[in-house]
């Protein structure tokens, strides 16, 4: 008789936020259900979509991030008091595996493939350890995610070309947890992967998908080639950087790939606050040249530009918010994201932050439910808490209302004539700023 593991994804809370805007499977799931022998009944559930049965298994997994770790921790627990054991892993624990250790029988610190046959091998013999320590995989004949086993309700399917990040940006995680290596799967791989991938839709889930460097460029370019040679028809997104412009060849082959839609990370419209957070990229381009790179995506056909913009830095003042609108609505871009900035435990930020004696957060895990890039949890520097949630408040007003929305809907078709990614402006331009009002108000914290 198989044995049943349960693959869990626990939601940040019941309540609206962001995160159910585009629900995305857990690729890191995927990839633990492929690397699992055969002699296992496996389940991957993700309580963003589906409510959580707390039916039997004989093992429960759960990934983490920050802001569902008081949730993954209240799985886990509930679990155990049924007698089944239980494995979490993901960004949050490895940052701080002693915390979790205290909810669950088994923490993986690190990217978990590395690991995972060791800690099934170890459960089967009753020997399962309270810790495992994983290392950097080479991404060389990765196995594909377990997509048979995602749920249909996915918007969105994710495909990983690379991990790792070689720079060392004061609030990002990426390093920390895919280390400073990049690392790259090889073109022929990704290509066979998405021949073999069974939706029309999917996102490129790599930071940046132009990588670091010449080489990265040039492999991006080989990928984007080898999609129009092999025929694969499929509409995509992917992160980028503010010089995935830069280059007439990447915007051209990226297009005729099928590329439809960019979340670019402009950051910040104050050249003081990309140095504080080391975007050399960006700084490199020049925040006024970011008007042009919006310009020559769209005047290569790409008709959805999300903007990243992360607010709170300690060299912004309240003027960015209106700085911002300004660039929002002039530049065109289709959509933007806004996010207050977070410390995340284990980063220089958060640690800053705490000897500075300017964290609002004080009680852990509890706490961690609120870093959804929704909420101040620190002392600004140059303008109360409430300043900053009411100043990206009033940025999303300023340009998500219902007429607001459609007149960027329209622009964006007349600019691309793509009319399903203006479809999607208009709709995600709404749902993103009536979301905003829901979430972000502000947190009772229980010091």
């Amino acid at each position: 008789m198989k044995k049943k593991l349960l693959l869990i994804n626990p939601a940040q809370s019941k309540k609206p936020n962001l995160a159910n805007l585009i629900t995305i499977p857990s690729s890191s799931l995927g990839y633990l259900a492929a690397l699992t022998p055969p002699g296992w009944d496996i389940k991957i559930m993700d309580e963003n979509i589906e409510n959580l049965t707390f039916e039997e298994a004989d093992l429960v997994a759960i990934t983490t991030y920050t802001c569902n770790a008081p949730r993954a921790y209240e799985v886990s627990e509930i679990y155990r008091r049924k007698g089944i054991k239980t494995v979490i892993g993901g960004v949050h624990v490895s940052m701080l595996p002693d915390e979790a250790a205290q909810y669950v029988d088994t923490v993986v610190i690190g990217e978990a493939e590395s690991v995972w046959g060791t800690v099934l091998k170890d459960f089967e013999k009753n020997e399962m350890k309270k810790r495992y320590t994983s290392e950097l995989i080479s991404l060389e004949n990765q196995v594909y995610p377990r997509t048979d086993l995602y749920s249909w309700k996915y918007k969105l399917f994710t495909v990983e070309t690379s991990r790792g990040c070689p720079n060392d940006c004061e609030f990002c995680t990426v390093g920390l947890f895919n280390g400073h290596k990049y690392r790259q799967r090889p073109v022929e791989d990704v290509l066979d992967e998405l021949e073999k991938l069974p939706r029309k839709f999917f996102m490129f889930s790599d930071n940046n998908i132009l990588g670091h460097g010449k080489k990265a460029e040039e492999r991006a370019i080989r990928l984007f080639k080898g999609m129009v040679d092999r025929g694969i028809k499929k509409r995509w997104g992917c992160y980028v950087g503010v010089d995935f412009a830069n280059n007439p060849e990447v915007l051209k082959y990226a297009k005729k790939a099928g590329c439809s839609s960019v979340f670019i990370g402009f950051e910040s419209l104050n050249e003081e606050s990309l140095k504080e957070i080391q975007k050399t990229r960006n700084l490199k381009i020049g925040v006024n040249h970011y008007k042009d790179v919006v310009q020559k995506i769209h005047d290569n056909g790409i008709g959805l530009i999300i903007g990243s913009f992360v607010m709170g830095n300690d060299n912004d003042y309240p003027d960015i918010f209106q700085r911002t609108t300004d660039f929002i609505l002039e530049s065109k871009i289709d959509t933007a994201q806004l996010s207050i900035l977070n410390p995340f435990p284990g980063t220089r930020l958060f640690k800053r932050l705490e000897k500075e004696g300017r964290l609002l957060c004080k009680k852990y895990p509890h706490d961690w439910q609120y870093l959804d890039f929704t909420k101040v949890l620190y002392k600004p520097k140059n303008m109360t808490p409430d300043q900053l949630r009411e100043g990206v408040a009033q940025v999303y007003r300023d340009t998500s209302s219902r007429l607001i929305s459609l007149k960027r809907a329209i622009t964006s078709y007349k600019d691309t004539k793509d009319l399903l990614g203006a479809i999607i402006a208009y709709f995600g331009n709404r749902s993103s700023g009536d979301l905003w009002r829901k979430v972000s108000g502000a947190v009772e914290l229980e010091n």
